[in-house]
C-alpha cells in the first residue's frame, strides 16, 4: 500500500511553506538541496503519495508537491523554458514538475507556491541546484 500524504488548505504562500517545514521534518531522509528531485527508479512522484524510501526532494520540490504537481526525476531532463525578470527567457534542461498537460521547472512553481518573484536567487548556489542562472 503506498503512503499517501494529506496536507491542510494551502491557500498562501505562509501556508506553503508551512506545509513544506512540517513534509521536511516529518521526512528528513526525503530531504536534500543537492539536486532538484531523485526518484527511485525514475518513477514520477504524483500528489499527495509519499515519497518512496531513497527518494529525496529539495525545499522547492516539496512546494512543487505538495501543490498538486507530479515530479519527474532529474534523472529524465527535458527542456524547458525559463522566465527572467525584464523578458529574458533561455531553454535550458531540468527535472520538472507537471499538472494538467503543463510542464514547469520546479523552480517556477515553487516560485508561484511561495510568492517569490522570479530571479530571486534562492534556488542558486547549492552543488547540482542552479536553475536559474542561464547557460
Amino acid at each position: 500500500m503506498t503512503d499517501t500524504i494529506t496536507s491542510t488548505d494551502l491557500g498562501t504562500p505562509a501556508d506553503v511553506a508551512a506545509a513544506v517545514l512540517d513534509a521536511i521534518e516529518a521526512n528528513p531522509d526525503a530531504f536534500s538541496m543537492s539536486d532538484w528531485c531523485r526518484l527511485p527508479g525514475g518513477t514520477p512522484l504524483p500528489p499527495r503519495v509519499a515519497p518512496l524510501s531513497g527518494s529525496t526532494l529539495c525545499a522547492a520540490a516539496w512546494a512543487a508537491h505538495l501543490t498538486g504537481w507530479t515530479l519527474v526525476d532529474a534523472d529524465d531532463l527535458v527542456q524547458v523554458t525559463v522566465h527572467l525578470p525584464g523578458g529574458t527567457e533561455y531553454q535550458r534542461y531540468y527535472s520538472y514538475a507537471h499538472r494538467n498537460g503543463e510542464r514547469r521547472s520546479i523552480a517556477s512553481v515553487a516560485d508561484v507556491a511561495l510568492g517569490l518573484e522570479p530571479g530571486h536567487g534562492l534556488w542558486i548556489g547549492v552543488r547540482g541546484h542552479r536553475p536559474l542562472a542561464p547557460a
